[in-house]
């Protein structure tokens, strides 16, 4: 189990970095001058970026809960 879910994290911390080091990634956390953040396609990065940071979390919370111990 414990082998299971850290292989699901290194695949979910790899996609997050790929993602946040894409222009993509750079131009929805850019600036916003003249609105242009808040363009729908920015919408979707923002999300897909929370969507693998909550992934992340979640992945790091059930290995937390398997060893208590380990912070």
């Amino acid at each position: 189990m414990r082998e299971r879910l850290t292989a699901e994290l290194d695949a979910a911390t790899a996609e997050l970095r790929a993602h946040m080091a894409s222009w993509e990634y750079a131009f929805a956390m850019g600036s916003s001058h003249h609105g242009g953040s808040e363009h729908p396609t920015h919408w979707l990065t923002r999300d897909r970026t929370e969507r693998l940071r909550a992934r992340c979390r979640d992945l790091r919370a059930q290995l937390a809960e398997l060893d208590p111990g380990t912070p």
